[in-house]
């Protein structure tokens, strides 16, 4: 199926600045009508060699995993990379070394721009050649084997409110907003689109502008950027014949995850682990313990962390009374909400709601 992308969307007001006076934004954007060549000193800005790059050149031997996160599961952190206030950016994949298993707390997506990037997935071997994507969701793990200067391999760091922004705009999108909603789930599967676009003129020459963008990227630039990345997902699904692969990756854990999850986030205001063992079959004190080696938590202090994260949008979102918030969640002892609340959030829902900033477009 093929998608009409309209014109309103993309609008030419901030966009035109990337382009001569006497082409419109959305002139660029048509198939075949027109092409930038990306500048040659942004390409060299982007992959001259690297601090570590040169350590690994210099005989290390090992990725620097503290430059990635403070995880020993070597789960990247999405803060970590971006750093400030960006919402997304883009790096030179590490080279001449084997990049080993990782995941992320937020959506990545490869482009390679020249030769050739390896990824394993599980018993997947994807190789992307120049003008390949490569999409991975925030619940899979992957490793990368090792490239060369040659290869020039852009991951693109995207964070979960920039896409929730632009999330609207692929509605009507069935690959990419199933995609970005399984992504968004707290427990959801790992999940990879491979996008086989090497020769796709369209699709190279926004990812082109994309680099472009986010290299010379403002404040006042984020318009540029959402619509950039709604478009690209937008031609994604237009020329849905560049799918080349894509796989879901679930485990007995995962389905064991998301059963607790979905059950605490139907039933919180009178959730118990004996209801939840009864309907999975599992004695209290095994779901218990799987729960809090799969969770790092105990099944009650989910239920509380459920309760308070509605209690918090609640305070903030509606007029409703303290006390109808807390019997809306579930509670009955109110001082013991109250202690719960400030030990989560530091002051009493009271002062909470008094001092909540209002949340930012």
């Amino acid at each position: 199926m093929k998608f009409f992308i309209p014109k309103q969307r993309f609008s030419d007001i901030n966009i035109r600045q990337y382009f001569p006076k006497k082409l419109s934004a959305f002139d660029f954007f048509l198939p075949g009508r027109y092409t930038i060549a990306m500048d040659k000193e942004i390409i060299k800005q982007l992959t001259r060699l690297s601090a570590e790059e040169k350590e690994i050149l210099g005989g290390q031997k090992n990725i620097r995993k503290d430059d990635y996160t403070l995880s020993d599961s070597f789960i990247i952190n999405e803060k970590r990379l971006l750093g400030g206030n960006k919402q997304i950016d883009l790096r030179l994949h590490t080279r001449f070394i084997d990049f080993p298993e990782h995941g992320h707390d937020y959506m990545e997506f490869m482009y390679v721009y020249s030769g050739c990037v390896t990824h394993l997935i599980g018993a997947e071997k994807i190789s992307l050649r120049g003008g390949d994507i490569l999409f991975l969701n925030r619940h899979i793990r992957h490793s990368v084997l090792r490239t060369e200067q040659s290869d020039i391999g852009f991951n693109f760091i995207v964070s979960n409110d920039f896409l929730k922004y632009i999330f609207h705009n692929v509605q009507n999108n069935p690959i990419m907003s199933e995609f970005l909603t399984r992504n968004f789930a707290p427990d959801g599967e790992g999940e990879y689109l491979y996008f086989r676009t090497e020769g796709n003129f369209p699709i190279r020459n926004l990812m082109d502008n994309l680099i472009y963008a986010v290299v010379k990227h403002t404040p006042d630039d984020s318009t540029i950027l959402t619509q950039i990345v709604s478009l690209l997902f937008s031609y994604l699904a237009y020329y849905s014949d560049t799918l080349c692969n894509g796989l879901r990756v679930t485990s007995p854990e995962t389905r064991l995850k998301q059963a607790v999850s979905a059950y605490i986030e139907e039933r919180y205001t009178n959730a118990t682990l004996a209801e939840l063992s009864s309907k999975l079959g599992y004695s209290e004190e095994y779901l218990s313990r799987r729960i809090a080696l799969l969770f790092g938590k105990t099944f009650q202090k989910l239920l509380i962390e459920k309760r308070l994260n509605v209690a918090e949008r609640l305070l903030t979102e509606t007029k409703l009374s303290v006390a109808e918030i807390i019997e809306t969640i579930g509670y009955e002892n109110q001082s013991h909400f109250h202690r719960l609340f400030k030990q989560a959030f530091g002051c009493t829902p009271f002062r909470y709601r008094q001092n909540k900033p209002k949340a930012e477009v």
